[in-house]
């Protein structure tokens, strides 16, 4: 049972930096600091790095296969 909620927990909070993410998209000085503090998260650093750089705004959480749509509008 702790595997399961280790896992739902992990969706969440990938949601919740994807959706961070696109919120700050336009402010990069934001954005880079936010993802830097995301980088100490272990099990996040590659998100981070290949949410920095995408050219254009990240999709929708869903996009990239994650199923918490807690953070999403």
């Amino acid at each position: 049972m702790a595997t399961s909620e280790a896992v739902t927990e992990s969706e969440h909070l990938k949601s919740l930096i994807i959706s961070t993410t696109s919120a700050l998209w336009e402010d990069k000085e934001a954005l880079g600091k936010f993802l830097n503090v995301v980088r100490r998260s272990e099990g996040f650093v590659q998100l981070a790095d290949t949410l920095e750089q995408s050219e254009v705004r990240p999709a929708k959480p869903s996009f990239y296969g994650v199923t918490s749509r807690e953070f999403q509008e």
